[in-house]
């Protein structure tokens, strides 16, 4: 076309194609970031521990992303998730483990969420009022889990503590609960894990976890008694009053004793009776128990099963059971208590005892005056026990059968014999002729009436009075004669008493008047023997006083 500029040369050979020089260094950068993040993907996920399931009551204080989970108070994961179990029955805590903590993590690991608790040990958890609630883990041997059961309370005991747990087993559960110490000589040695009722309800397992080096101090043959907060004891010796600690008075306590010179050590898990306290332990030794029969016709109010039985004050058995036994057909309505007497308490007794030998024993004792009685044990709280004794004014009696069991006769007490007595005597008192007797008396006190009111009474009153006042005039004139003479009497007497000390001074002994008296004497006497002679020679020859003496 005219006028139109001139094309290009390569206008009209169409697009060009260039050869590639190389990659291009703008694709290194997206590269580079995505290795870097396989990388650290790779290496989180290497890296990553073991996600665990655990399940608590409540999640209180729990929360995701917040929540650690801690090892000695080292950070040893985090809580993810918190959820709600499938069943509704709990919560269910999602925690990732460290890598380095998983192994660790095992079937018998326990987990517990600290915060503030207050116990019979003490005040615990703290630190956490500021820091917030944190789950405890405490690792274990065992297989790999992922599945936990959440502690609702920590430990007593944790699994690091070396030591060795027991059993108690005990008829009740007294005072005795969880963290309750447990006691060797007033020193703790342990503590109480817990307490729960046997499979068939009839008494308490109670775990006890004894530190070592002191469970060596557990034998086979230990005994355990409860501590009780206080023990108040009065006897004789005056009244003792004990106190443990302070946690044994809020939380009670369990004590327990060995004997020496055993060495032996008790295997983890032995079973130890648990007695109610110290003073019991003498019943330990005692598992042979006889039955008895005892009916009371009065009341036994304050007797209750366990009262002991008592022979002059010492303990032999103990109350078992207590019936009511009415006679229809008489109307009487005996009370019968059943007892066990236990022969272990007596020194004679011989284990190789057949029953049947001592029900002879006791028939022989029955008929030689042994009875049983209600007796007061407790002025305060008017407690009874049946107290024994063979007393040899009582009836006659023998000890009777009563399917297969004994019945010993028993008597009245002190105080129903009393009553008894005065009942009695009130019957007497009403047989009497009470209106007739009345009757007497009254005439006898109208007849003296009469006879104090009458003329010759007053007359004879004025008598006596006239009388009386001669009587004192009498006494006074007598007084008034009669004293010069009783003072010449008094003087007299004093002289006397003057002669007679000269007397003895004169005659008494070592005096020399008293020896020549007493010279005179032996010499009257001779003399008196030479006449008597004399006296006689002429008796028999009166010639003699002519013819003299014959030789």
């Amino acid at each position: 076309m005219a006028g139109s500029p001139p094309s290009p040369p390569d206008a009209e050979m169409g697009p060009v194609l260039r050869q590639n020089r190389g990659f291009s260094l703008v694709w290194l950068v997206p590269l580079v970031a995505a290795g870097i993040g396989i990388w650290l993907a790779v290496t989180t996920i290497m890296n990553k521990g073991p996600l665990v399931a655990i399940t608590f009551v409540t999640a209180d204080g729990l929360e995701a992303g917040k929540t650690l989970v801690k090892y000695r108070d080292v950070t040893v994961g985090m809580v993810e998730a918190v959820r709600v179990s499938p069943d509704l029955g709990g919560i269910v805590v999602d925690a990732r483990i460290d890598k380095d903590f998983g192994p660790h993590v095992t079937e018998n690991s326990r987990f517990w969420v600290v915060r503030p608790r207050v116990g019979v040990s003490g005040v615990t958890g703290l630190g956490t009022l500021l820091s917030g609630a944190y789950i405890e883990a405490e690792p274990a041997e065992g297989a790999s889990a992922t599945s936990f059961v959440g502690l609702e309370e920590p430990p007593l005991i944790r699994s690091d503590v070396e030591g060795t747990e027991y059993r108690l087993i005990a008829e009740s559960l007294g005072s005795v609960n969880r963290g309750a110490p447990v006691y060797f000589r007033g020193f703790e040695v342990g503590q109480v894990l817990g307490h729960q009722l046997t499979e068939d309800a009839s008494r308490f397992e109670i775990p006890i976890f004894v530190r070592s080096p002191h469970d060596r101090l557990v034998r086979p043959d230990s005994q355990f008694w409860d501590v009780s907060g206080i023990s108040f004891r009065a006897g004789a010796d005056g009244i003792d009053v004990q106190i443990a600690s302070m946690t044994s008075l809020i939380a009670g306590g369990v004590a327990f004793s060995s004997p020496r010179g055993s060495a032996e050590r008790a295997d983890a898990g032995t079973s130890f009776a648990l007695y109610p306290n110290q003073a019991s332990l003498s019943e330990a030794g005692i598992d042979e128990r006889i039955p008895y029969l005892i009916d009371f016709d009065g009341s036994i109010r304050g007797l209750r099963p366990g009262a002991p039985v008592e022979f002059r004050g010492i303990r032999v058995g103990s109350v078992e059971r207590i019936e009511l036994i009415p006679d229809f057909t008489t109307g009487k309505a005996p009370i019968r208590v059943s007892v066990n007497l236990e022969p272990q308490r007596f020194a004679n007794s011989d284990p190789a005892d057949t029953i049947e030998a001592q029900y002879e024993r006791t028939g022989h004792l029955v008929a030689l005056g042994l009875r049983a009685r209600l007796a007061t044990g407790n002025l305060l709280t008017g407690d009874l026990f049946i107290e024994l004794n063979v007393l040899p004014n009582a009836e006659p009696a023998e000890m009777t059968m009563v399917d297969g069991v004994p019945l010993i006769p028993s008597v009245p007490t002190d105080l129903e014999a009393l009553t008894a007595s005065i009942s009695g005597l009130l019957e007497r008192l009403a047989s009497l002729p009470i209106e007739d007797i009345a009757q007497s008396l009254e005439r006898s006190a109208s007849a003296v009436e009469a006879l104090v009111t009458s003329p010759e009474a007053a007359a004879g009153m004025e008598s006596l009075a006239t009388t009386a006042t001669d009587l004192q005039v009498l006494i006074a004139e007598l007084d008034r004669t009669t004293g010069p003479v009783l003072r010449s009497a008094e003087t007299a007497a004093d002289q006397a008493a003057q002669t007679m000390q000269s007397i003895d001074a004169v005659l008494g002994d070592g005096s020399t008047m008293r020896y020549q008296l007493e010279r005179v004497l032996q010499e009257l006497t001779a003399a008196a023997r030479s006449i008597r002679g004399f006296a006689d020679t002429l008796d028999r020859d009166p010639s003699s006083i002519i013819r003299g003496r014959r030789e």
